[in-house]
């Protein structure tokens, strides 16, 4: 059975090993054990859901919770490990919870009950599963008691964040796959299928999420575009100091209200190393609410003259914010739309693009890119987020058509160059501030890199997410030396090594710690250290395993020699009809005249009598009007034969 294989084959992810060093064989152990799967009850292993374990932790049970950040970076570094056909697993769970419109979610839940047992696998309809918000906070059913009878179904059920929208790194993520993967047929058609689910998500993207937008070229651009409506659809930590101001408003109507969620918040979640405190979580259930009740298509644009000509944008939320990573995912992902579909024509595959379609996707890609760059802020020399300024209206609806600059020293702004910007100078200005050790945006912080908060004062965790995005980022950006500090950093901190070249990483040390974030100060782990995350396990592999070099092979095209061949060949044959049909002509031709020469009698009376009489007032008589009065003699005599036989008499 494939399901069997597939899960056999984990042996060569933990038992091999590149570096030889004890970091790596963890990671592989973590990772491999982190891969899990959800029954069906057919056969099919089209019916089964694998997907990797958010972490693995002996208090805490999160099966049947998918991450799509941890899902995306466990499959692309699966496919350098060669493993990529557990990489387009994992996708097609994902995808699993796609809606119509093109929707994809930041979480999904998978829940499997067996009847005959009344016992589940996976996740349970609750508040939360370990430190995740569950299904239940989501109300993905019209109420809790069809949720739990939908539960005791013998199917699959999958459930999603239907109100919180994914991180958009699908594109990125898939292209990357099927580079470092074999490229066989396979994985070419495993890119066709998961491309025609993407352009989905990316007119999702274009069309509902920042329809009717200003591209930013605009020198007063204020209008919000790429709007997020929750943190959670950020990659930013809860307890960064950006929320305390982006959520300012929320907190305040929250306190004004005296709004409370009537939900327990359980030890794992406040145990969490980015729990930010009672206030701020708050208004995190608050918004959670508030896009539940309103579901996840509640903001639109529209015209209003009263805004001198720009959309407005509107929300029974009172959130909005521009987020520098969201947008920088977008951009590089609608890049690599355009690669995905070249390759797609190169290899000549059915489902290639149209050229229109390449158009729009080129159009698409110079848009979200705009967007992006008009978050710079060319004072403060970095990029920053932009929060919506929400104004509430008599009847509960939030309007806005300007924007304000957050200007939080985070690490978070150095996502912006996940893809090579076309401005190299702004490189080169953002990356002065990871070099720098003082000033309020410095981030050249004590003795490992990169303090997920600038400005060097007091500590702040270091987070293997972050380091992973901003040393990738470096790098594909031509800043190699920072980009390798950046990771290598990162290395010797959970090794517990020094930050030097001096520094071997088989020198590890026993006690390996794979949390979410590390004590900038300490260097210990933060939160639960009993906890191993699987995202931490793929963000090392993915740095330890060097990538293969991005690059297919086209199909060749059809030759010239073969197409003349083509063309001549199809010439023959319209000849040769056109000679069977000329023969079959002349043999009719000939019959007529025949038929003619074979019948004197009929001649004669034929031209003695006119070509038809009136019948008499006969009631039995034929009726010989018509078609059917005509003799052969006319007939024949239409024959071109008979024309080209007197010609002959005559001119002898």
């Amino acid at each position: 059975m494939r399901m069997t294989s597939l899960l056999q084959d984990n042996n060569s992810i933990s038992n091999a090993s590149i570096t030889g060093t004890p970091l790596e064989s963890k990671a592989r152990s973590i990772l491999a054990s982190s891969i899990h799967y959800i029954p069906s009850t057919t056969s099919s292993s089209s019916s089964i859901f694998y997907y990797p374990r958010a972490y693995n932790s002996n208090s805490t049970d999160v099966d049947g919770v998918v991450d799509s950040t941890t899902l995306l970076l466990a499959a692309r570094t699966l496919s350098k490990l060669g493993r990529s056909d557990l990489s387009w697993e994992f996708l097609r769970t994902l995808f699993r919870a796609q809606s119509s419109n093109g929707f994809l979610p930041k979480l999904v839940y998978l829940n499997h009950t067996n009847n005959d047992k009344q016992e589940f696998e996976g996740a349970a309809w609750s508040d939360f599963i370990g430190i995740y918000p569950g299904p239940k906070l989501f109300g993905d059913t019209s109420s809790e008691e069809g949720a739990i009878q939908q539960s005791l179904d013998t199917e699959t059920k999958v459930w999603s964040s239907n109100s919180i929208m994914a991180t958009p790194h699908h594109a990125t993520s898939i292209l990357e796959i099927f580079y470092l993967s074999n490229q066989t047929s396979e994985d070419v058609n495993n890119l066709s299928i998961f491309y025609t689910k993407l352009q989905k998500w990316h007119t999702f993207m274009h069309q509902q999420v920042i329809s009717d937008c200003s591209d930013g070229r605009d020198a007063n651009y204020t209008f919000p575009c790429i709007v997020v409506r929750h943190p959670l659809e950020t990659e930013i930590d809860m307890a960064s100091p950006l929320w305390e101001s982006a959520l300012m408003n929320v907190t305040k109507i929250v306190k004004e209200k005296k709004w409370n969620s009537g939900i327990s918040i359980p030890k794992e979640v406040k145990d969490s190393f980015d729990y930010p405190g009672n206030d701020i979580y708050n208004s995190y259930l608050y918004l959670l609410q508030c896009l539940n009740n309103e579901g996840n298509n509640n903001a639109t644009s529209q015209n209003n003259a009263n805004y001198t000509n720009h959309d407005v944008f509107y929300s029974r939320c009172p959130f909005g914010m521009l987020d520098v990573g969201f947008s920088a995912a977008l951009a590089k992902a609608d890049t690599d739309m355009l690669m995905i579909g070249q390759i797609l024509s190169d290899k000549n595959h059915l489902t290639r693009p149209t050229m229109d379609e390449m158009a729009s996707t080129k159009t698409r890609s110079n848009r979200s890119l705009d967007m992006l760059l008009a978050m710079w802020d060319e004072e403060k020399q970095s990029f920053f987020n932009r929060l919506v300024t929400l104004t509430e209206n008599e009847y509960g609806w939030y309007s806005s058509n300007t924007t304000i600059s957050l200007e939080a020293s985070i690490a978070y702004n150095f996502f912006s160059m996940i893809d090579p910007m076309l401005n190299s100078s702004l490189v080169a200005k953002m990356s002065m501030q990871l070099l720098e050790r003082s000033g309020k945006l410095s981030f050249n912080c004590g003795d490992y890199p990169l303090w997920s908060v600038g400005g060097c004062q007091g500590s702040s965790p270091i987070i293997p997410l972050v380091n992973y995005r901003v040393s990738t980022g470096l790098i594909r950006n031509g800043e190699l030396g920072l980009g390798d500090y950046t990771s290598n950093g990162l290395l010797n901190l959970m090794c517990g090594l020094p930050n030097s070249d001096e520094s071997n990483l088989k020198n590890c040390s026993k006690d390996l710690f794979f949390v979410n974030a590390f004590n900038a100060t300490s260097g210990l782990p933060m939160g639960n250290n009993i906890v191993q995350s699987s995202l931490t396990a793929a963000v090392v592999l993915d740095i330890l395993v060097p990538d293969k070099e991005f690059a297919y092979e086209s199909e060749p095209p059809i030759s010239s020699s073969s197409v003349i061949f083509l063309i001549a060949a199809e010439l023959v044959v319209a000849f040769a009809v056109g000679v069977v049909c000329l023969v079959l002509s002349l043999n009719l031709m000939r019959r007529a005249n025949a038929d003619e020469e074979g019948d004197e009698f009929v001649q004669l009376v034929n031209e003695q009598q006119p070509l038809y009489e009136e019948p008499e007032d006969d009631g039995d008589a034929v009726n010989t009007s018509g078609i059917g009065a005509w003799s052969l003699e006319l007939i024949s005599s239409m024959s071109p034969m008979k024309w080209f036989s007197r010609g002959s008499s005559n001119n002898s």
